[in-house]
């Protein structure tokens, strides 16, 4: 009886079972690692000017910002331009708008001319060596101008950029209380500069009988002018003034176009020009009569 006992106790332990219930569990298996996934940079989306939702009756007109916007897509569409950031270097508002084009300055200009027929309050300025021009236009309640810098034969950077209507009142209230009285020769609507206000740009010495003689800073030929006459000399060369300069005994009143036969250049700015002659420029406001 006890020997039987014993061998169904053995049988048992050596079952199937009981050999699955003793056996060891085996590690699970180290899983394989996973290869990162590359990022892929998305690149950004291309610029795009959209013109700027004009101001809702009552609340006011459109500020410089939205004019500048709003003329910037105007002009875009006309000159084929690529948006780009506006050079540091250039004195021009935060809301000014630049565009990059290769086009000419004459192809250019004729193009914007013919867009903004109506609009124009100034026509095309054009500085020394015609390498840069600018132009006034309307633009809506406001005025806004166009720069056209060359950067190469066949390249060219366009500035938009609005004029403040509230800089300009105010500037034309303070030269009003400035500006001395209107001498005889000077035409109305024209604009001039003191010989004063030229100074670290132009120096401007008189030497009698209303004669006088400018330098550019910059150096290079003598300008030789005379008060009342177009007619003037530039180094041994006669040249002709687009106005004649006219003197009322104290100032010099010159025109602000004839700056250019002095290889200075005029460009428009927030209030006033600038006026840069070779590495020096300044800030201007003209005297209109």
């Amino acid at each position: 009886m006890r020997r039987r006992a014993g061998l169904l106790c053995a049988a048992l332990l050596l079952s199937p079972l009981a050999l699955a219930q003793t056996a060891p569990v085996p590690a699970a298996p180290t899983p394989a690692p996973v290869a990162p996934v590359p990022l892929v940079p998305v690149a950004p989306a291309p610029a795009t000017l959209v013109p700027a939702t004009p101001a809702a009756p009552g609340k006011g007109g459109p500020d410089t910002l939205n004019v500048t916007s709003a003329l910037a897509v105007e002009v875009s569409g006309t000159v084929k331009g690529r948006l780009v950031t506006c050079p540091k270097n250039l004195q021009f508002s935060s809301s000014a708008v630049c565009l990059y084009t290769k086009n000419t300055l004459p192809v250019l200009r004729s193009l914007l001319r013919g867009k903004f027929t109506g609009r124009v309050l100034s026509d095309w300025k054009t500085g020394a060596a015609e390498k840069t021009s600018s132009l006034i236009v309307k633009a809506g309640t406001r005025n806004a101008f166009v720069l056209l810098t060359q950067l190469s034969a066949t390249e060219t950077l366009v500035v938009v950029d609005g004029i403040a209507q509230a800089a300009t009142s105010q500037t034309a209230a303070s030269q009003t209380a400035q500006r001395p009285a209107m001498p005889a020769g000077i035409v109305k609507g024209q604009q001039y500069v003191l010989d004063s206000d030229l100074k670290g740009l132009v120096n401007v010495a008189g030497v009698g009988n209303g004669v006088y003689r400018m330098a550019s800073v910059a150096g290079g030929q003598v300008l030789t002018v005379t008060s009342g006459k177009k007619a003037a000399t530039l180094g041994t060369g006669g040249v002709e003034l687009p106005l004649a300069p006219v003197s009322d005994g104290r100032n010099l009143l010159f025109p602000l176009d004839g700056l250019r036969a002095l290889a200075c250049t005029v460009t428009p700015a927030q209030v006033g020009v600038t006026v840069a002659c070779g590495s020096a420029s300044a800030s201007i406001r003209p005297i209109v009569f």
